[in-house]
C-alpha cells in the first residue's frame, strides 16, 4: 500500500519516521520530494576494468567532490547523496524515483530500494542519458521518494546504514 501525504504525516508527528531538515514542500502528495546533498562522487579514472567481485571497498575508484552544484556529463553518471538524513520506520519501505521534471532533461536513476529500517543520507545513482551536460544544484528537489508499508517488520543492516554524504559502493568480494 503507498502512503499519501496525510499517512506520512502521521508518522512523522509521531517519530516513527525522521526526515531532517524537513521543509514545508517535502512531503507531497503521495511520497517525499528530497534535495541534492553538498556533495558527489565520481569515477576518479576512465577507461579502467572494475570488476566488483575483486573488490573489498571500491571507495579509490571514486573522487568524492564537496561542491553547490554538481555537472553530470553526457551518457555520464554521479553519485548523489541528499541532503535529508532519514530514518525509515521498521515496516515501510521506499521506493526512490527521479522527479518527472529532472527526467525530461534526460536524467535517469536506476530502481533504488531504501530498505525498511534503514537510517542516513540515501546515496543515489543519477545517469545522464542526453547529449548534454546537465547541472544540479544543491538544495534543488530532485528525489521522490515513494513510501510502502511493508507486511511484517524488518531492520536494515547492512553496509550503509547510518551513512552521512555520499557513499562510493562496497566491493563485492565473497559474494561473487
Amino acid at each position: 500500500m503507498i502512503l499519501t501525504n496525510d499517512k506520512i504525516r502521521e508518522l512523522v508527528e509521531s517519530g516513527r519516521l525522521r526526515v531532517e531538515p524537513l521543509r514545508p514542500d517535502t512531503l507531497r502528495e503521495n511520497g517525499l520530494d528530497l534535495r541534492v546533498g553538498g556533495e558527489y562522487a565520481a569515477y576518479a579514472r576512465d577507461g579502467i576494468a572494475v570488476n566488483p567481485c575483486e573488490l573489498d571497498d571500491a571507495g579509490h575508484l571514486f573522487r568524492v567532490v564537496r561542491a553547490d552544484e554538481v555537472v553530470i556529463p553526457p551518457r555520464s553518471f554521479a553519485l548523489l547523496t541528499t541532503e535529508e538524513y532519514v530514518r525509515m520506520p521498521d515496516d515501510i519501505v521506499g521506493l526512490a524515483n527521479l522527479r518527472s521534471t529532472l527526467a525530461r532533461y534526460g536524467l535517469v536513476i536506476p530502481p533504488t530500494v531504501v530498505d525498511a529500517g534503514f537510517e542516513g543520507n540515501i546515496t543515489i545513482e543519477v545517469v545522464n542519458m542526453s547529449p548534454n551536460a546537465i547541472v544540479l544544484k544543491r538544495g534543488m528537489r530532485f528525489l521522490h521518494l515513494i513510501l510502502v508499508r511493508a507486511e511484517g517488520r524488518a531492520a536494515y543492516a547492512g553496509a550503509y546504514q547510518g551513512q552521512r554524504g555520499v557513499r562510493p559502493p562496497k566491493g563485492l568480494r565473497g559474494e561473487c
